[in-house]
């Protein structure tokens, strides 16, 4: 508690910036991708704090209609400019033949960018834009879906149990900003939907690993100018053992590590990997860019109103009802 008071009190206190240089960590080895490696300090002008670490205090937003996984009519991760309105198309998701009218309210029609370049996948490595699950997962995964029998069992969108904020942060279709909070010993992450924060510890402190949450335990250090965030000790505990970030599982033995490094003043490049080799058989890079923006963080308010859960449920009872007998 103590943490997050200090953070948000330093957000409101809007500590004065510093344009001094702050001196690099030194470089460890690293098992992970080398992507993922700390980059060199950005030479053109960023916010800085008091204490010359990148400042990402603010308000920032993920939006874009690219998926985690290459959609299979496209072929390669960069997608030409001249490409990009068939590629739209192909990205975006087919409703079906019942859907919520509502969702078309408002649909990003924005193809990730980064350095420049059209990406169709989120993901970088493996270079076919694809998760490289295992056997395992597969059928974990072939087995995993959400049933009809009580709440506790459909999926954790609708319980409003899983946030944007947990690790990995995902980006969306749809307009729901992160605020980022930071202080010398602590990095919040905020999120407008559901679960309201993240607490990434920056004072090295050890934490029991007995002690297991949805979210995991984070923990991060600077790496030069890169904020390094590394996630372990989740807590699996849906029916099927895993646990969902976008189409991506984790399990209990999960870890994610995120790299997140301001490349303007106005824009952060955020990696990041999850290393599970009970679901993967290699570490997966994927890569994103996070816009600040000057949208406000609104109340999600998921539970209120949510008819929606018990609608379900009655539908899918009156679905195993027997018909009734013609009368004669």
């Amino acid at each position: 508690m103590r943490m997050l008071v200090a953070a948000l009190a330093a957000l409101a206190a809007q500590t004065a910036h510093s344009q001094s240089t702050h001196s690099q960590t030194p470089q460890t080895q690293s098992p992970h991708p080398q992507s993922l490696q700390a980059q060199p300090a950005e030479a053109s002008p960023i916010p800085r704090t008091a204490s010359g670490r990148p400042d990402f205090h603010g308000l920032w937003l993920a939006e874009t209609v690219t998926p985690l996984e290459r959609p299979d009519d496209l072929k390669s991760l960069v997608i030409a400019p001249e490409d990009a309105a068939d590629a739209v198309k192909k990205m975006l998701e087919d409703p079906g033949e019942v859907y919520d009218p509502e969702f078309d309210s408002y649909h990003s029609t924005a193809i990730l960018s980064v350095n420049g370049e059209l990406r169709s996948s989120w993901i970088v490595t493996p270079a076919d834009g694809k998760l490289p699950l295992t056997a395992l997962a597969r059928a974990a995964m072939d087995h995993e879906g959400p049933e009809y029998d009580n709440a506790e069992e459909r999926d954790v969108a609708e319980r409003c149990l899983d946030s944007l904020a947990d690790p990995p942060m995902r980006a969306v279709g749809v307009i729901i900003p992160y605020l980022f909070v930071q202080t010398p010993e602590a990095f919040v992450i905020v999120s407008e939907d559901m679960n309201p924060l993240r607490i990434v510890d920056l004072a090295g402190r050890s934490h029991p690993s007995v002690i297991r949450t949805r979210t995991g335990d984070s923990n991060g250090r600077w790496e030069g100018d890169t904020l390094v965030i590394e996630t372990d000790t989740f807590a699996a505990i849906d029916p099927s053992g895993l646990l969902f970030r976008d189409a991506a599982p984790l399990s209990a033995g999960s870890r994610v590590i995120e790299r997140l490094r301001l490349i303007s003043p106005d824009e952060i490049l955020y990696q990041f990997t999850i290393d599970d080799p009970a679901l993967y058989a290699a570490p997966w890079l994927a890569e994103l860019t996070i816009t600040r923006t000057n949208d406000r963080l609104l109340e999600y308010a998921c539970h209120e109103g949510n008819g929606s859960m018990a609608s379900i449920l009655r539908a899918a009872r009156m679905g195993r009802q027997k018909k009734p007998e013609p009368k004669n």
